[in-house]
């Protein structure tokens, strides 16, 4: 499509004046863009909504309510595909070393989660870095600027329970599990509701929104948006109703800015984190106060590591995509 799109641009400059081929294209560009934004809904819309899922909805003409009065399930497994498309500058120091280097790539994770009231299960399963395309002027080839994805070892699987306000490694003798479970302790509450295996706290409340209808969220408000301690302000505007992999959802077009300290993740990794959202969408759950789906273009600083280890820093533009396949089980 996009080489298409260039060829088309190119034919009209070579027919007409710079001022009209710039008017044009503009509106060539526009047009192609509204026909693969249809298709691209249209294609998402056909996707049916579970009919018992369905019923448990509360939406008449005023607009829908985002529930969060159904008890949450005390049974879960979340499939989470994560995507990141960077182009990032990352700089690297220890006691010993220091460094910096340019980033063009994007990072794909697809991990399980299973839960079962207070036992967590985190099951890695896929890892992938792809560099970016390069074009060598001198090649013929035209293998010469495809990308080249490659397997980034996962780490093991690793099961959590918890003993009265601890987090605890669930298998004696793993000295990994036991670690990492003394390390994400204090922040494993997070951890449950970024990953949508807990509710979102400060839901939407009771009121009916509308598609059109616009939120601005901040304070202690962002916690229904950004797991973690963050702070900010986001711009939320209800774009439509669509549903993500059956499940009912209000689509959200978001933009704004927030940052976050020591944002974890469950292989240990403590973030800081300083993000601009240009533009973005975000699949809210109409039954739970969970969040299935991300797509975001974002402009983040960030800073993980310490304690001694290495300390990573970068700054640039991140692509973000995120989708959780979200399924309760039987008690």
């Amino acid at each position: 499509m996009s080489a298409r799109i260039l060829f088309l641009i190119g034919f009209v400059f070579a027919s007409v004046s710079c001022d009209k081929a710039k008017d044009l294209t503009a509106k060539m560009v526009k047009t192609v863009q509204e026909t693969v934004t249809s298709k691209r809904g249209l294609k998402e819309k056909l996707k049916p909504v579970d009919p018992a899922l369905q019923k448990l909805v509360d939406q008449t003409a005023d607009g829908a309510i985002f529930r969060r009065d159904l008890s949450f399930p005390t049974r879960l497994e979340v499939r989470t595909t994560r995507r990141h498309e960077m182009s990032f500058r990352t700089y690297q120091e220890s006691a010993i070393e220091k460094g910096a280097s340019k980033v063009n790539s994007t990072l794909a994770e697809t991990s399980k989660f299973e839960r079962a009231g207070e036992l967590i299960r985190y099951i890695p399963e896929s890892s992938s870095i792809t560099d970016a395309a390069t074009e060598d002027p001198k090649s013929t080839k035209k293998d010469a600027t495809e990308p080249v994805a490659k397997s980034v070892p996962t780490p093991p699987p690793v099961a959590f329970r918890k003993s009265g306000k601890t987090w605890l490694a669930d298998e004696r003798g793993n000295f990994h599990a036991a670690m990492l479970a003394q390390q994400l302790s204090p922040v494993f509450d997070v951890l449950l509701a970024d990953n949508a295996l807990a509710p979102r706290p400060n839901w939407l409340g009771k009121q009916r929104l509308k598609i059109g209808t616009s939120l601005v969220v901040t304070g202690d408000s962002l916690g229904l948006l950004i797991a973690g301690d963050a702070k900010g302000s986001l711009r939320l505007k209800l774009e439509s109703f669509e549903p993500v992999d059956g499940h009912p959802c209000g689509v959200f077009s978001v933009a704004g800015d927030y940052s976050r300290k020591q944002f974890p993740d469950f292989n240990g990794n403590l973030t800081d984190q300083d993000v601009t959202i240009q533009t973005g969408k975000l699949w809210l759950s109409l039954l739970y106060p969970v969040i299935l789906r991300e797509e975001l273009d974002t402009i983040e600083s960030s800073k993980s590591g310490g304690h001694g280890g290495l300390v990573k820093r970068g700054q640039g533009f991140v692509k973000v995509s995120v989708t959780r396949a979200w399924k309760p089980l039987a008690p």
